[in-house]
């Protein structure tokens, strides 16, 4: 699996509401044991903790909360999108010795910006096993095309 196809499939989890099948689409790209650190969702160990936090977090990004998570997502070329909230790739991604990263922007409903940097490290089928996440900052912003969506 390369990581752009990784990638497609964790895109999915993060729209998906059931957290069965979330946890059988993070299953599709990520090993069981999958470690994910972010410094504001703190650390997580596992596929069903994964998949919780994700939940929570895409609940939390929806318009008025859990109930408004979408229902339906559309991907698009290099990211995906729903109930408001969409998730673009905006860097390529960059490879080597079993690592990858890329940086994201996150848009939420009310036009807030979450800027980010994802490190993985893969396993040897090429699915993750580390994902560690670095918020953008001043001191080290994300490229973002400033679209006028409106």
């Amino acid at each position: 699996m390369t990581p752009e196809e990784c990638l497609v499939i964790y895109g999915e989890a993060w729209f998906e509401r059931d957290a069965t099948k979330r946890v059988e689409v993070l299953r599709r790209c990520c090993t069981e044991d999958i470690v994910f650190m972010d410094p504001r969702l703190g650390r997580v160990h596992g596929l069903e903790a994964v998949s919780d936090m994700i939940g929570q977090a895409i609940g939390s990004m929806s318009a008025s909360g859990p109930d408004d998570v979408p229902k339906t997502n559309t991907a698009e070329r290099r990211g995906r999108s729903g109930g408001g909230v969409s998730v673009e790739v905006v860097t390529p991604i960059e490879q080597f010795h079993g690592y990858f990263r890329y940086s994201f922007v996150w848009k939420l409903p009310d036009g807030t910006l979450g800027p980010g940097t994802d490190f993985c490290e893969v396993a040897d089928d090429g699915r993750m096993k580390l994902i560690t996440v670095w918020p953008g900052s001043d001191d080290f912003p994300v490229p973002y095309p400033r679209h006028n969506d409106h």
